[in-house]
């Protein structure tokens, strides 16, 4: 009897233990809930209401040219009737989430952009690039890890100068060019673009203001920046020779080995150096640092490198002027590798017009940023 008795308290349990199981099953198996969404920057951001543990990306493209960007989230529900259908974006055909299998939540975007596999998750927040090439963003604070496993922690602090500004117009061309609204435009770019990365940014110049070149360093060496990048636009000599002076140059503080960079040179220092005369010129541009030149040698190749990449591929075969020396007095006394980017010549008539192609100083910020992370992340 005893015997009997103690079966059936067995298969109470059992049963009960069995009705707890199948009772709490989703939360068992998907138990991080999806709260919200929203497009900002041209980005998909979803939200949950805990950390994410997994996101893994496949593609299937159809032979009409949209491509289905799919993205799964691991441990993942979808509470009914949450969606993401309701969001428009100018590249999208559709968005659809759904919940894919117990412990998984399906995201599935349509669209003709190629390549959107540049997502990353921290914490609560997956972030997914609409646009082809972009990098999705995630708030800077501590460390980010992007869907490849890929962290960065440190919080880097960059300062862009955007040459010129205020009585100082820098290079002009035909009227309605003038290079201290085309840095201006490419700095501010260029700002957002790094912060997006988690950067710490500061900008010497945020309008149309005059600023001396000796603040502009001492502004950056204030913030104890890691970098300090200086945003000009070229001319040539002569409008004679304009068809003959292109491509985008990178300079680093060093003397001058070639009488293009000293031409260059000569020109941005002009307001700082009207009616000085040579010696106290070369008694200003002697301040260098062997390890700093080194350094900014190296910044300037990354930098070179990914904004040629950045323009080519939508605008063409772009000139590489090169990575060169110069006295350019906007970086003496930085002591953080620093360098100018002359990112056009004004005066050409390619150049000049794609320099007031607002998407094309979008691209130019692009190869910066990341000519800067790569930079950074080698350091």
């Amino acid at each position: 009897m005893e015997n009997k008795i103690h079966n059936k308290t067995i298969v109470y349990k059992y049963l009960i233990s069995l009705f707890l199981l199948l009772a709490f099953s989703n939360s068992l198996f998907a138990s991080n809930v999806f709260v919200k969404s929203k497009i900002r920057h041209a980005e998909l951001k979803l939200y949950f209401n805990s950390d994410i543990e997994r996101v893994t990306y496949f593609s299937i493209p159809s032979k009409d040219g949209i491509t289905k960007y799919v993205y799964d989230i691991y441990g993942a529900e979808l509470p009914s009737p949450k969606g993401i259908s309701q969001h428009t974006f100018r590249t999208v055909k559709s968005f659809r989430i759904a919940q894919n299998s117990p412990e998984k939540l399906r995201v599935v975007i349509q669209s003709k952009q190629k390549a959107l596999d540049k997502h990353q998750f921290k914490g609560k927040v997956l972030a997914i690039p609409l646009i082809y090439g972009q990098k999705a963003t995630i708030s800077s604070e501590s460390t980010i890890t992007y869907a490849s496993g890929e962290t960065f922690s440190k919080r880097y602090t960059v300062v862009i100068d955007a040459g010129h500004g205020g009585k100082d117009g820098g290079a002009t061309c035909c009227g309605n060019k003038k290079e201290k609204k085309v840095t201006l435009s490419v700095a501010l770019k260029l700002k957002k673009k790094l912060e997006a990365k988690g950067y710490k940014v500061y900008m010497t110049r945020d309008n149309d203001s005059f600023i001396k070149l000796p603040k502009r360093t001492e502004f950056a060496n204030k913030k104890k920046a890691d970098i300090f990048v200086s945003i000009h636009a070229n001319a040539a000599p002569k409008k004679k020779l304009r068809n003959g002076f292109k491509g985008i140059e990178i300079y680093y503080l060093s003397p001058a080995k070639t009488k293009r960079a000293k031409d260059a040179a000569e020109k941005e220092n002009s307001v700082m150096f009207a009616g000085k005369d040579y010696y106290t010129k070369n008694e200003y541009l002697s301040l260098l640092s062997r390890e700093k030149i080194v350094e900014s040698h190296k910044l300037g190749l990354d930098v070179s490198s990914k904004m040629l990449s950045s323009v080519r591929k939508h605008f063409g075969s772009v000139e590489n002027g090169g990575v060169k020396t110069a006295n350019f007095w906007v970086l003496v006394g930085a002591q953080m590798p620093a360098i100018l980017v002359e990112t056009g010549y004004i005066t050409h008539p390619k150049e000049g017009e794609n320099l007031m192609n607002n998407y094309y100083k979008e691209l130019l910020a692009d190869g910066i940023a990341e000519g800067i992370q790569r930079y950074l992340n080698n350091k």
